[in-house]
């Protein structure tokens, strides 16, 4: 991104064609939503005692919230390492985390039996603290609303930039508060998904043999750390070019390049991991069976390794499109990971068998969906993206945010 471009509110309808297509794909989820609450979970779902979480988890919870990593890695580039150059990229993937976070924990709340329960969640007087999975639950709710405090910033510039006094007098005065909580805010950011992510994969540790061996390893905390890193950095990559194709947000090639050069380390760093622990624990020999098990490992070590030396490519790195394939494939990886370890090598015997039923689907499309709508709609009431153009350009249309935002 430029340092002559400047955030502002994307240009165009609030809500136009992209924006409806996908708030009707949601609308089936919804549907599908509201009947799982009328009639039960069973209703819609093809989950079981054996398979306790379906697609939701897998895709919804872990996978969403690996593509939202990309504000914890961006942040750890540009706060932890002190990476300023990368800061016009805090606001996109911020939002793209505060997104996919609260979808992840939304898709919780539809899968859960008895939700009415959830209250539990803020009493400690009720918390098994031997639980790892009470400590992903209340660090991804804690998470969520540092995510979306984050966001707060660009609300308030918005508000502070109003032609209605009052709002800006508002703006001001609250950004200037906020600004000065931020680096405490910053700090829970960077600590937060580093306890959760990893406690991720520590939820499989108990599993034991109803992971298969390939998966199965006392690394798996670590692995979902590092795994979290690349996937963030690819999404960061695809998110950029993809605002940059549609919306003609600035674009920095020189970012994009470190930042994949970057996740070409992170790639390299897991598949030394992996394929590390297996030597250390005698595994290799899994890998010369002739079973599907050990075709999907191959298939998911390739979409780390292929993108790493993409990466590590002069001339790969110096192609727009050869990048954003490199960093589809990133994120692909840690995906495929994720639905590997937590649901596709997941036995748990006794001849229980799962697959998602349409009414599973249709609500992780929609999910999905509704992401990428309330970006756009975001993204245009906002300023959250850095656009080159002058700003007469950028804030065509904007009579229906002007008069928003004076309420």
């Amino acid at each position: 991104m430029s340092t002559h471009a400047q955030a502002r509110p994307v240009a165009g309808k609030i809500i136009d064609f992209p924006v409806l297509a996908l708030l009707a794909i949601f609308g089936i989820g919804a549907v599908v939503i509201a009947y799982r609450f009328v009639a039960g979970i069973g209703a819609v779902s093809n989950m079981n005692d054996g398979y306790a979480w379906g697609i939701w988890e897998p895709v919804n919870v872990v996978v969403f919230t690996g593509i939202g990593a990309g504000a914890y890695s961006v942040g750890l580039l540009c706060y932890l390492l002190g990476k300023g150059e990368y800061h016009p990229l805090v606001r996109p993937s911020v939002l793209l985390g505060a997104i996919a976070y609260t979808l992840g924990g939304s898709s919780i709340v539809v899968a859960l039996g008895r939700y009415w329960n959830m209250y539990w969640l803020a009493l400690p007087s009720m918390w098994n603290v031997s639980s790892v999975l009470l400590e992903v639950a209340v660090c991804v709710c804690l998470y969520v609303c540092v995510l979306w405090i984050e966001v707060l910033p660009a609300v308030l510039e918005r508000a502070a930039a109003s032609r209605s006094p009052g709002w800006a007098a508002r703006g001001r005065r609250w950004g200037a508060r906020l600004a000065l909580a931020m680096p405490y805010i910053i700090a829970l950011a960077m600590l937060l998904p580093t306890m959760h992510q990893s406690s991720l994969g520590g939820l499989l540790l108990i599993a034991g043999t109803k992971v298969h061996a390939l998966w199965h390893t006392p690394l798996l905390p670590l692995l979902a750390l590092v795994s979290c890193l690349s996937m963030g950095f690819g999404a960061v990559v695809v998110l950029v070019t993809l605002m940059n194709r549609t919306w003609r947000a600035a674009l920095e090639p020189r970012l994009l390049r470190a930042l994949c050069l970057a996740n070409g380390g992170f790639l390299l760093l897991y598949v030394g991991l992996r394929l590390g622990d297996l030597a250390l624990a005698g595994k290799l020999h899994l890998l010369a069976r002739a079973d599907w098990h050990a075709g999907l490992f191959a298939v998911e070590l390739a979409f780390f390794v292929l993108p790493a030396l993409m990466f590590f490519s002069s001339r790969v790195r110096s192609s727009r499109p050869a990048l954003l394939l490199g960093a589809m494939m990133a994120v692909a990886a840690g995906a495929l990971w994720r639905l590997d370890a937590f649901i596709t090598c997941f036995d748990p015997g006794a001849g229980y068998t799962y697959f998602p039923s349409y009414g599973e689907i249709a609500v992780t499309v929609g999910m999905a969906a509704l992401g990428g709508a309330v970006f756009a709609i975001v993204s245009r009431l906002v300023p959250v993206v850095e656009l080159a153009e002058p700003a007469s350009h950028a804030v065509h249309g904007a009579g229906e945010r002007e008069a928003l935002a004076r309420g």
